[in-house]
């Protein structure tokens, strides 16, 4: 389930990325624009990660790229603890308890350090954006939507009547292949005793 401890690591980088450490890191290095958009990319990407398993058996190709996401995953990871460890440099640069010839080698290797780590986030960003045009490719969006939808289907209201979810949009968005892919979910199908499927046209439907 190389997946779901994929999605393990980019909870646990978001959520390292939410400290008051991270905070500090962003404002001290000048990295906040770097960090956020890593941060949106990466939420992004995890938030369709467990249905990207579910689909990756049938799929080659996705199965290739969620490897590729898993390199730059541990990478981004690294990146974020490379910048904790300046962050702990930084506090013996200012402790006046140790030497002043120490501070001043430790101050000399950390300026060298943050532009390198600055660098390295930026090329972190750079792979997780240019693999986002492939993983986008594999509409996997059109599950995470689908998993919403199911939700709303088999959580009755509080009159035990079963909702109607309408699905809106732009023609070619999609909506048919999401609908027909809660139609054809599991669950949806041990939920329900009785289901049916329903295709007609603009022109033949009308609802006053």
């Amino acid at each position: 389930m190389a997946e779901a401890f994929l999605f393990t690591i980019a909870a646990r980088v978001l959520e390292q990325m939410a400290t008051n450490v991270s905070e500090e890191i962003r404002t001290a290095y000048n990295v906040r624009n770097d960090f956020e958009k890593l941060e949106e990319t990466m939420s992004r990407i995890q938030a369709v990660l467990l249905d990207a398993e579910r689909q990756q058996h049938e799929n080659e190709s996705l199965r290739l790229c969620i490897w590729k996401v898993r390199e730059i995953f541990y990478d981004a990871e690294d990146v974020i603890d490379d910048f904790k460890c300046k962050a702990l440099r930084k506090q013996v640069v200012h402790d006046h308890n140790i030497s002043k010839k120490v501070r001043a080698l430790t101050s000399l290797s950390g300026h060298l350090s943050s532009l390198k780590l600055a660098w390295k986030l930026k090329g972190t960003n750079k792979r997780l954006n240019e693999l986002t045009n492939e993983w986008d490719s594999f509409n996997l969006r059109q599950c995470e939507h689908k998993e919403k939808i199911a939700r709303l289907l088999m959580k009755p209201s509080e009159d035990r009547n079963f909702p109607v979810v309408c699905i809106v949009g732009i023609g070619g968005l999609g909506k048919t292949t999401v609908a027909k892919l809660v139609y054809k979910d599991d669950r949806v199908i041990c939920y329900f005793n009785v289901k049916i499927w329903v295709s007609v046209s603009g022109e033949e439907f009308y609802l006053p």
